[in-house]
């Protein structure tokens, strides 16, 4: 069974790119350090593994739809930001290399 792709789901998409674009464009050293730093602690690795089974079921309610959403969309919105700030932070770790 394939997956519908709804229109909200893209444009929610599309914001979150911008949101971590905007974002990543004001990183220094220490903002880009504490990027790496966050892990996201709700929901429950159980909790995520139970709506992950109810959604690949069809079985979601509208508030687990939401809660599975928006935690899929922090998680992602984590996911872009953590990347840019490696990418930011790799030519300043060779650098600290080549002074060491």
């Amino acid at each position: 069974m394939g997956m519908t792709v709804f229109p909200e789901w893209v444009q929610s998409q599309k914001l979150v790119s911008e949101l971590a674009e905007r974002l990543s464009s004001t990183f220094n050293e220490a903002s880009a350090r504490a990027i790496l730093a966050v892990k996201l602690q709700a929901p429950t690795p159980e909790r995520r593994q139970e709506l992950a089974s109810k959604a690949n079921e069809g079985l979601l309610s509208t508030e687990e739809f939401a809660e599975y959403e928006t935690y899929a969309q922090l998680r992602g919105l984590l996911a872009i930001l953590q990347s840019k700030a490696r990418v930011y932070l790799k030519p300043l770790m060779r650098h600290d290399d080549r002074s060491a």
